[in-house]
């Protein structure tokens, strides 16, 4: 049995779902109950308040200026934007997750336009189904470049994309065959983009019509056929499981966790469902899962973005670069390591340098608003939960709490002059190690 909604559990699922854990939405979610807030973060309704329409890119500013689409530092600024102002934070979440999952690189495809293009299917398919999403991926002229679609023809068969739909994006290594492989790349031969015509076509006599053998099926198998042979597979569902768990619950779930939601995924017919039971669940809520993932820099900026209200630059996702994560550019075909690898002393030093970045660009008006003025003013630590709060930094241990209330004692809180200091404190809160966590 559950033991109620408390502010924790309310802080956990919304650092796990969201960009950034304000105050408002922290006191919705306590409102409205666990079933309601997970409903409305799976439905893609605001908390607190009416949605706000997400303006189009050529609307949207960065440095002042107006973005332009089909650019691709223009593209990531803008992805980067959605995910800092979106009233749909798990969706935007989601489709980073897909595009780790579905890994393209624009290093290889060199166009813009078809980057977005599956940047919108992976938002527009993002709690849907994940059958349907495989099937369009097949068909995604971003990927079809990616993996080499256009050299796949009847009697020489290019493997790149049966071998990653299976090692990837469905079954996980150890599960098919390098025999699997070689039948699956058959089944997908014919398709291919036409750069001069901007668009994905279907040549039927290169594709290969003849009996195939995958995975233990014989048919005469083609791009829809052999995905359902795949999805007849016992992997898929722990496979998919192991990913989403350790991408919204915990590096290492146990066995039975693993198998609790594969057989959710199994059974239930959208991402947004297996997610939903994730969610009500009791053991999503257990304290030793709390802060154990490390925040990916997309989740770090983003959040820090929507946190202070910062107007967007496009040196923010030339920062991200920095530590690791660049939009549209993942380094291969697995996708970014994630995990510890975030934590890297270069990155470590680029999350530094972006939080000192910030801290400039705070509004002074900010900063001494009656939002981040406690009501003793002499009292350090109160300076500290209050500036944490707003920072989103609700799992504060008692180390960093008094190194921080240390250093606004001795800097601003019995000073005349307290701006320098307070940006000083910003940041510390922004490079402290709870606030690289979720």
């Amino acid at each position: 049995m559950g033991t109620g909604w408390t502010e924790d559990d309310a802080v956990h699922l919304l650092s796990r779902t969201t960009f950034h854990v304000s105050s408002n939405d922290l006191s919705a979610a306590l409102s409205l109950g666990k079933e309601e807030t997970v409903r409305r973060l799976i439905e893609g309704v605001r908390l607190a308040g009416d949605n706000r329409a997400m303006p189009p890119i050529e609307e949207t500013k960065a440095d002042g200026k107006e973005l332009k689409p089909n650019e691709i530092s223009d593209e990531q600024t803008y992805w980067l934007y959605r995910m800092a102002a979106s009233d749909e934070p798990l969706k935007e979440k989601m489709t980073l997750y897909w595009h780790d999952h579905f890994a393209t690189s624009y290093r290889k495809v060199n166009d813009a336009a078809l980057m977005r293009k599956q940047n919108e299917l992976f938002r527009t398919k993002a709690l849907g189904s994940f059958r349907e999403l495989v099937l369009e991926v097949g068909r995604d002229p971003a990927m079809l470049i990616w993996l080499d679609s256009n050299s796949n023809k009847k009697g020489k068969p290019n493997e790149n994309y049966a071998r990653e739909i299976m090692e990837l994006f469905t079954l996980g290594l150890g599960n098919y065959t390098e025999e699997d492989i070689k039948e699956a790349a058959r089944a997908f031969t014919g398709w291919g983009y036409d750069r001069n015509n901007a668009k994905v076509v279907y040549n039927a006599k290169q594709h290969d019509a003849g009996w195939k053998n995958v995975l233990g099926e014989t048919g005469n198998f083609d791009e829809e056929s052999v995905v359902d042979v795949l999805f007849r597979q016992k992997a898929l569902a722990p496979f998919m499981a192991r990913n989403l768990l350790s991408y919204f619950g915990t590096p290492n779930p146990s066995e039975q966790w693993v198998a609790t939601v594969a057989a959710d995924f199994a059974e239930k017919e959208t991402v947004g469902d297996v997610l939903r039971a994730l969610f009500e669940s009791d053991e999503f809520y257990r304290p030793e899962y709390r802060l154990t993932v490390v925040k990916s820099p997309a989740e770090y900026v983003a959040g820090i973005i929507r946190a202070f209200d910062i107007p967007m630059a496009k040196s923010f996702a030339s920062s991200m670069r920095r530590m690791g994560q660049e939009l549209y550019m993942p380094p291969d075909v697995a996708g970014w390591d994630g995990g510890a690898a975030w934590l890297m002393a270069s990155s470590l030093l680029s999350r530094s340098q972006f939080a000192e970045s910030v801290s400039k660009r705070v509004k002074t008006n900010l900063l001494t608003s009656a939002a981040y003025m406690p009501e003793r003013k002499d009292n350090a630590e109160d300076w500290v939960d209050l500036w944490r709060r707003n920072a989103g930094v609700w799992g504060l241990g008692e180390r960093s709490r008094s190194v921080l209330a240390k250093y606004a004692d001795e800097t601003f809180v019995h000073a005349a002059a307290k701006v320098n200091g307070m940006r000083g404190l910003l940041q510390l809160l922004m490079i402290s190690p709870e606030a690289q966590m979720k």
